[in-house]
């Protein structure tokens, strides 16, 4: 799973619950495209919300064929459509952080949030573009308020830790690690023990630790907590032998024993 594959999740899901369309992105390209016979009065056919809806289907289908440009053409003439389409505005924001259009992506996440306020899965995406610019400390205390969101507690937490750890708060990550192993069971118990261990260059101890959260948790959670590891190059975990390169100054790479 890509940085924006793993945005993307979270956003195909903030966007399946606002308009109530189940599935993922082949599914959602499917069902909000309308049906070609129906009952309803043929104006409906041509209101701006279901224009909108069949250009984010467009960019959808076009997500998944890896046509980029084609799926950014859609969403923006999906949003001159419906200014508050806010299935087009969060996945026209997750093509913004692919390119690394932070900006752009800030913007249309904060517009999707004004539109739905209560959404949690995109508040956490508006500070995961933060982090994905290994902005720490601004993102740190905007994973801290979601921690007591019931679906995303346990990761917000995760987060709050990586922001500790990737960030060089040594001592603040350590409490926040200890946390996760006095109440364990939890994902976050796994992979932060994970972390701490590969950023200490304890290959052996992170490999132990993913191998147990393996087992644990299906592929996608599995994913979605590894992700933040591998986009700062300590996944998949190099053999000995192997070359490492280290992918940033402030987070070492792990090196082969």
């Amino acid at each position: 799973m890509s940085a924006f594959s793993r945005l993307l999740a979270p956003v195909l899901c903030a966007f399946i619950v606002l308009v109530s369309i189940p599935g993922h992105a082949q599914q959602l390209a499917t069902t909000t495209t309308p049906p070609a016979s129906t009952n309803a009065a043929p104006s409906a056919l041509t209101t701006p919300t279901v224009a909108a809806q069949r250009m984010i289907a467009d960019a959808v289908k076009r997500m998944n064929a890896n046509d980029v440009e084609g799926a950014l053409s859609a969403l923006n003439q999906a949003i001159q459509m419906n200014p508050n389409s806010t299935g087009a505005l969060v996945l026209r924001a997750s093509i913004y952080c692919q390119k690394k259009l932070w900006s752009q992506a800030e913007d249309d996440f904060k517009a999707a949030a004004k539109i739905a306020p209560t959404n949690s899965v995109l508040k956490f995406n508006l500070v995961e573009v933060k982090f994905m610019q290994k902005q720490y400390d601004q993102a740190r205390p905007g994973f801290l308020a979601l921690e007591t969101d019931p679906d995303m507690g346990d990761f917000a937490s995760y987060k709050v830790f990586l922001c500790d750890l990737f960030g060089g708060h040594e001592a603040a990550a350590k409490k926040d690690l200890d946390v996760f192993n006095d109440v364990m069971g939890n994902p976050s118990y796994y992979f932060g023990n994970a972390a701490w261990d590969l950023v200490h260059k304890d290959l052996d101890g992170g490999r132990d630790w993913l191998l147990s959260a393996s087992r644990i948790y299906p592929p996608q959670k599995f994913s979605y907590y590894a992700q933040s590891l591998r986009d700062l190059g300590y996944l998949p975990i190099p053999e000995p032998g192997d070359k490492v390169t280290p992918p940033s100054a402030s987070a070492p790479a792990p090196a082969p024993h």
